[in-house]
């Protein structure tokens, strides 16, 4: 190995460690979320409320705060683009998610579970927090827009993946959720440069700081839920939880990078495309009857490997 390669790989050993350091810090947080399960410090319902307290009104308040920024042209363009992105990656991860479904040739409650899984990754729950962890203040802009469009989707296609053909219907009414309604107002605030006064804003800040330690604690909570042994037996879960970890953020790179070459958006892009399954893939199965076990296991397994593979995806794709 010559000098070249050498300082080469020194500086990619680097990179990774310093992104795997700000990672185990919220490897951390989910630490102390399964232990406190664990010891029965916190019971199921508690983990229940929280993330209630989470989706309704932490990640919200860090949505409304996020967009509270200066009106400028390129960051519309910039939104823009990762709307283009983002459909982008959507319309490959369907792709993908169905020939994959298809290859393992499973039963229709489970192919609804896979493709689910394999499309929609953990980008409101973990999403945040890593993006800021990584990229800092600015990235949680882009976010915003990005599970401004998750959302969306997973309220109807999500549905009808899981639903598998047993006559559930798309209801409109799911779209009214916090999360939507504050990406739009968010959203419309950027827009018109209006600045929330400082009392409330100041709330809103520190609601929003909330979310990454409660988000990373109620992950380490819901872990420590599922039985562990069980968890890790199906080939058909390594094999979803490989493609939606590593396939998806590796064929982002080589496929749409080069057309969207922004460095923050592709980075807040990879990030996205790398998380582990939703959690509440489980949720959504139960409700829509297809196989709760399976999605229980595609997301202990995904959100497991997720503390490895995203640092090394971002050392080494970004």
């Amino acid at each position: 190995m010559n000098r070249t390669e050498q300082y080469f790989m020194s500086g990619m050993i680097t990179d990774f460690l310093v992104v795997a350091d700000q990672i185990f810090i919220l490897v951390l947080l989910i630490a102390a979320g399964y232990i406190a399960v664990a010891t029965k410090i916190v019971d199921p319902r508690t983990t229940r409320g929280l993330s209630g307290l989470l989706i309704n009104i932490t990640i919200p308040a860090l949505i409304i705060a996020s967009m509270q920024v200066p009106f400028t042209p390129e960051r519309l363009v910039g939104a823009e683009t990762l709307l283009l992105a983002t459909g982008a990656l959507y319309v490959f991860s369907f792709a993908l998610a169905w020939a994959v479904s298809k290859a393992m040739r499973v039963p229709p409650a489970e192919e609804g579970v896979l493709q689910f899984a394999i499309v929609f990754g953990n980008v409101g729950f973990m999403g945040f927090p890593v993006a800021l962890t990584l990229f800092g203040q600015s990235s949680l802009f882009y976010v915003a827009i990005f599970n401004l469009v998750f959302n969306v989707l997973v309220f109807s296609v999500g549905i009808a993946m899981l639903a598998g053909g047993r006559g559930e219907r798309f209801d409109p009414k799911l779209l009214a959720n916090p999360g939507i309604a504050a990406s739009v107002a968010g959203f419309l605030l950027f827009l018109g440069s209006v600045e929330i006064p400082g009392p409330f804003i100041d709330a809103i800040d520190l609601l929003g700081g909330v979310t990454t330690p409660l988000a990373m604690i109620i992950v380490g909570a819901m872990l420590a839920t599922f039985p562990a042994r069980e968890m890790i037996g199906d080939w058909r879960v390594w094999t979803a939880s490989a493609v939606l970890l590593l396939g998806i953020p590796v064929a982002y790179v080589y496929l749409f990078s080069p057309i969207f070459p922004d460095p923050l958006i592709n980075g807040v892009m990879i990030a996205m495309a790398a998380m582990p399954a939703a959690a509440n893939t489980v949720i959504f199965a139960e409700q829509y009857g297809a196989d709760s076990r399976l999605a229980s296991q595609i997301v202990f397994v995904s959100t497991i490997g997720s503390l490895v593979t995203i640092p090394l995806i971002t050392t080494m794709l970004l």
